[in-house]
C-alpha cells in the first residue's frame, strides 16, 4: 500500500513542476445510474376494474366494467289513487226500520163478555160475528232502539196485515200518529182480509217528523162469523207489521245502533303500459285510507280479499273515523311489505279471470256510540285509497316496450397509469357480455359505442343497424332465475391505442319483439350488460 502512495505522490510532483505543458483537455459524456429499480406493469396500472394474467411470459391485460345500466324499477310500479267517493246523507237509504204488533184471538175472546166460556180454548165451534170488536184500541209502537226524532226528505211507510184467525177480519181502519204533537202520519183502510192471507198497503212520509213513540190507532175492526165450526186456539193472531224504508234523512236525533251506509265493491284496473300482470310480490308498499267524515260517529273496513300474506287477506278492521272540525283529511295507513298481489279480478268473477285488476270491497257505517248524536243531511263521508306499491317481482305478460339507453358518456381511469400518449398494440378484442333477467325474450340494437380521447375519437365497427337477439329466462317454482348470455365480440386495436378516457354509448333494448305471452319481472334484476377489454 505504501509503495502505491509513493508512485501516486511522484505523479503529483512530476506533473506540479513541468509548468511548461499544455494543461489536458477531457470532453466525456457520461450517463451514469443514481438508482436501480424495476418498473413493472402492475406499477403501470391500478384500477380495481382490471386484473392481469400471465402466461408463458405473456402478459393479459382484462378491463372489466358495467357499460348499459338498465331501470326497471317502475315497469310495473303501482302509484294510483282508487275508489274514490264521496256519500252525503241525502244519499244514503238507511236500513229499513221494522216494527211488529201482535194481538191474539184469545185476547180478543177474552174481551168478549163470557167469551172465554163460550169459546174455550182448545174447542171446535162456530164463531159468531163480533162487529166493531177493536174500537179506536191504540197500540203504542216504540221506536226508540231506531231514533229519537226523524225528519225525512223521502220514505215509504208500509203497513202488512197478516190475519192467522181461524175466521176472516173486515172494516179495518188504521192511522199512525205521533204520540208528542199528534200529527198524523198516515191512515190505511182495509175492507176485508181472509183468514190465513195477508194484505200490504203503503204512504209515502217525505217532509214528516217521527217521534220515537208512534200511535197506532185501530178505530175499528170487524171478526166474520166463521163459515162452520173452526179450531180455536187462542195463540192464533192478528200481526201488524209497520217498515219505514226507502228513508232519507233530513235530520236525526237517536243513539244511533251500528248502521252501514255504503257497500262499494269494485274491480281497479291499472295501467301498467301493455303489460298484463297477473300476480305482484310486494318489496314494499303501503295503501293509505284518506278520510273527511262530518259525521259524529263514522266508521269504515276497507277489504281487499286478493291481497295476501300467508295466505290471509287483507282487511283493515274496523277503522273509527273522527269527525272533522276542518278540511283536513284523516289517514290510516297500512304496510304491505312481503304481500302478495292476485290481479286477476274477483275471485269466480263472471267471464273468468283478468289482468291488472284488483277486486276491493269498502263498506261504511254510522258505528253505535251509545250516546244521543244529532245527524243531518248535509253531513258527509270522502274517502279514497292511494296506493304506492314496489314490487319484489310480477308475473305476466311484459308487453311491448323500448327502452333508450343513452346517449350517454362513460368516463374512464383505465389508462391513467399508462405514461405514454399512444400505443402500439398487437391485439386487444372487446366483448360486450348481456345477461337477460328479465322474463320476455330480448332485442338488442348498439346505436353507437365509440371512445374518445381529447380531439381523437374512434367508433367500434358494430353495424348500428343489427339486432342482437337475447332469449327469455328460466324461473323455478322457488322463483329463482337461470339468465340468458349473449356475447358480442369485436376488434378493439383502434380503440384502445388513443388510450381513451371516456366511453360513449348509445343503445336501444326492445323487450318481447317475439309477442311472448308469459314472462316475469324481478326489478332487482334486470338486463345486465358489462364491457371486457
Amino acid at each position: 500500500m505504501k509503495k502505491y502512495i509513493i508512485i501516486l505522490l511522484a505523479f503529483s510532483i512530476l506533473y506540479g513542476c513541468r509548468h511548461e505543458l499544455e494543461k489536458p483537455s477531457w470532453d466525456i459524456n457520461l450517463v451514469l445510474p443514481l438508482i436501480n429499480s424495476e418498473l413493472t406493469v402492475y406499477d403501470l396500472i391500478n384500477d380495481s376494474n382490471i386484473s392481469i394474467e400471465e402466461n408463458n411470459g405473456f402478459i393479459s391485460i382484462i378491463y372489466e366494467d358495467e357499460l348499459i345500466n338498465t331501470s326497471l324499477d317502475t315497469l310495473v310500479n303501482i302509484d294510483a289513487i282508487a275508489d274514490e267517493q264521496t256519500h252525503t246523507l241525502d244519499s244514503v237509504s238507511f236500513a229499513d226500520v221494522i216494527i211488529k204488533d201482535t194481538a191474539t184471538i184469545g185476547a180478543a175472546i177474552n174481551e168478549i163478555p163470557f167469551g172465554s166460556i163460550l169459546l174455550p180454548d182448545g174447542s171446535t165451534n162456530n164463531i159468531p160475528a163480533f162487529p166493531g170488536i177493536a174500537n179506536q184500541d191504540t197500540i203504542n209502537i216504540d221506536a226508540s232502539e231506531y231514533f229519537e226524532t226523524m225528519t225525512l226528505y223521502k220514505g215509504t211507510l208500509i203497513v202488512e196485515i197478516t190475519n192467522n184467525y181461524p175466521t176472516d177480519i173486515s172494516n179495518i181502519n188504521l192511522s199512525l200518529i205521533n204520540s208528542v204533537n199528534q200529527s198524523i202520519i198516515a191512515t190505511f183502510s182495509f175492507p176485508i182480509i181472509n183468514s190465513g192471507s195477508s194484505i200490504i198497503d203503503s204512504v209515502s212520509i217525505g217532509g214528516q217528523t217521527l217521534d220515537e213513540n208512534i200511535l197506532a190507532i185501530l178505530h175499528n175492526m170487524d171478526i166474520n162469523a166463521s163459515s162452520g165450526p173452526v179450531l180455536i186456539d187462542y195463540n192464533d193472531a192478528i200481526i201488524t207489521q209497520i217498515t219505514l224504508a226507502n228513508i232519507g234523512v233530513t235530520e236525526a236525533t237517536a243513539i244511533f245502533p251500528e248502521q252501514q251506509l255504503t257497500e262499494t265493491l269494485k274491480e281497479h284496473s291499472f295501467n301498467f303500459s301493455g303489460a298484463k300482470i297477473e300476480e305482484i310480490g310486494i318489496k314494499s308498499g303501503t295503501v293509505t285510507i284518506y278520510v273527511l267524515s262530518t259525521l259524529p260517529n263514522g266508521k269504515m273496513i276497507y277489504n281487499i280479499p286478493s291481497l295476501t300474506k300467508n295466505g290471509i287477506p287483507f282487511t283493515s278492521g274496523d277503522i273509527i273515523i273522527p269527525e272533522a272540525t276542518n278540511t283536513n283529511l284523516t289517514s290510516f295507513e297500512f304496510n304491505f311489505e312481503g304481500y302478495k298481489l292476485n290481479l286477476k279480478g274477483k275471485e269466480n268473477r263472471i267471464g273468468g279471470d283478468t289482468i291488472n285488476t284488483i277486486y276491493t270491497e269498502a263498506y261504511t257505517y254510522i258505528d253505535s256510540t251509545g250516546i244521543l248524536e244529532t245527524i243531518n243531511y248535509t253531513d258527509s263521508f270522502y274517502s279514497y285509497i292511494q296506493f304506492e306499491i314496489n314490487p319484489e317481482y310480477a308475473i305476466g305478460y311484459l308487453g311491448q316496450d323500448t327502452i333508450e339507453i343513452g346517449p350517454e358518456q362513460k368516463e374512464t381511469n383505465i389508462f391513467n397509469s399508462f405514461k405514454a400518449e399512444l400505443l402500439d398494440i398487437e391485439n386487444a378484442n372487446i366483448t360486450l357480455y348481456c345477461e337477460n333477467y328479465i322474463g320476455a325474450d330480448i332485442g338488442l340494437q348498439i346505436h353507437d359505442l365509440s371512445v374518445v380521447n381529447q380531439n381523437l375519437t374512434v367508433s367500434s365497427n358494430i353495424d348500428p343497424t343489427n339486432l342482437f337477439y337475447i332469449n327469455s329466462p328460466t324461473l323455478d317454482n322457488n322463483l329463482n332465475i337461470t339468465p340468458t348470455t349473449l356475447e358480442i365480440e369485436f376488434d378493439a386495436d383502434e380503440m384502445i391505442e388513443i388510450l381513451p378516457q371516456q366511453i360513449n354509448t348509445h343503445a336501444s333494448i326492445y323487450i318481447n319483439p317475439n309477442e311472448n305471452n308469459s314472462g316475469f319481472l324481478f326489478p332487482e334484476y334486470p338486463i345486465k350488460t358489462k364491457l371486457n377489454i
